[in-house]
């Protein structure tokens, strides 16, 4: 599994939260929940599904599994206790083991806010975009 960031645009206080979440795509709901605030909003997909949490993570389980997620172009706002990254990300997804993994490209705005626990990811909204060229 490759995860990685560009980081050179990324301050160190939500960059490692940034690369934990592209390693818990990967590696299933329960490293995801980890990272999610339980009223965590999602909107992704092709036709915009808005999603809690746990319907997310359902929707997740009809997915093929992600086998690398490549994030680039990435800007970063913070304010006290919260951050949003705004990104492209690439996920490759393998949808059939004997089929060559299919490459997802997105434009991706994920807010995190600070709690006891660490940085918990808040609203995520994947826009799916055609690859150039």
């Amino acid at each position: 599994m490759v995860a990685t960031t560009s980081a050179a645009s990324v301050p160190d206080s939500i960059g490692p939260v940034e690369s934990a979440w592209l390693q818990a795509i990967s590696r299933g709901n329960d490293a995801q929940r980890d990272l999610m605030l339980a009223d965590c909003v999602l909107v992704h997909g092709p036709v915009g599904n808005v999603h809690d949490r746990e319907e997310f993570l359902r929707y997740n389980l009809t997915m093929g599994a992600i086998a690398s997620a490549v994030t680039t172009d990435v800007h970063v706002v913070e304010s006290p206790g919260m951050a949003i990254v705004s990104c492209h990300q690439k996920m490759r997804v393998e949808f059939a083991s004997d089929l060559t993994p299919f490459l997802i490209q997105a434009a991706v705005t994920r807010v995190w806010f600070s709690t006891a626990e660490g940085w918990k990811l808040g609203l995520q909204q994947l826009s799916r975009r055609q690859p150039m060229g």
